[in-house]
C-alpha cells in the first residue's frame, strides 16, 4: 500500500453548448492535485481537487437602461471530488469519481464586481497514462472531463501530470 500525491496542469476546453447573444471564450487552463491511495490491488481512491476555467466573455461600450458600460464574466470551479481508479495495462489507467464543484462566477459591471461562489453537484471521467522515471516518480499525460451537473458546465482537460509518492507500507 502507498499514498501518492497526483499533480497536473494543461490546457481546459469548455464542451457545454452556450446559446447567448454574444460569443464566449471557452479555451482556459485546468489544475489538479490529488491524494491517492493504492492498497496493493488494482481498484484505487483518491480524494482529487484544484481548479479549472469553465468559460469568460467581455462586452465593451454595452448599452443598458442604467447608461453604457463595459461589462465582463469569467467562471470558473474548484472540483472536490471522490475518484475510483483502476490501471488497465501497466501505463494505462482510467478514472471515474463524483462529488462536486464549488463554481465562482466573477462579473464586473459599471466598475463595480460581483463574485459568487456556488456548490453543485458533479462528475469527473478520465483517462492516464504515465511513465515511471526513477524513485517512484511517474510523469505523462491525462485527458479528463469535469462536468458540473447542476449548471450543466463541463471542460474538457489535457494535462501534463506527475506522480509522486509520500509514503508506502
Amino acid at each position: 500500500s502507498s499514498l501518492v500525491l497526483a499533480l497536473g496542469a494543461g490546457y481546459a476546453q469548455y464542451v457545454t453548448p452556450y446559446k447567448g447573444p454574444y460569443v464566449i471564450e471557452r479555451r482556459g487552463t485546468g489544475f489538479s492535485l490529488a491524494l491517492e491511495w493504492h492498497p496493493g490491488m488494482r481498484l484505487r481512491l483518491a480524494v482529487e481537487s484544484g481548479w479549472t476555467t469553465f468559460y469568460s466573455y467581455e462586452l465593451k461600450d454595452v448599452e443598458t437602461s442604467f447608461g453604457r458600460t463595459d461589462a465582463s464574466l469569467r467562471l470558473s470551479a474548484i472540483p472536490l471530488l471522490a475518484v475510483f481508479s483502476m490501471p488497465i495495462v501497466s501505463a494505462f489507467t482510467l478514472h471515474a469519481g463524483t462529488g462536486g464543484y464549488f463554481v465562482r462566477s466573477h462579473a464586473t459591471s459599471f466598475a463595480e464586481t460581483v463574485d459568487v461562489v456556488r456548490f453543485a453537484q458533479g462528475w469527473v471521467v478520465a483517462a492516464s497514462w504515465d511513465h515511471a522515471v526513477v524513485w517512484g516518480f511517474r510523469f505523462g499525460t491525462a485527458v479528463k472531463w469535469y462536468g458540473a451537473t447542476e449548471f450543466g458546465d463541463g471542460s474538457l482537460l489535457l494535462q501534463l501530470c506527475a506522480e509522486i509518492p509520500i509514503v508506502s507500507w
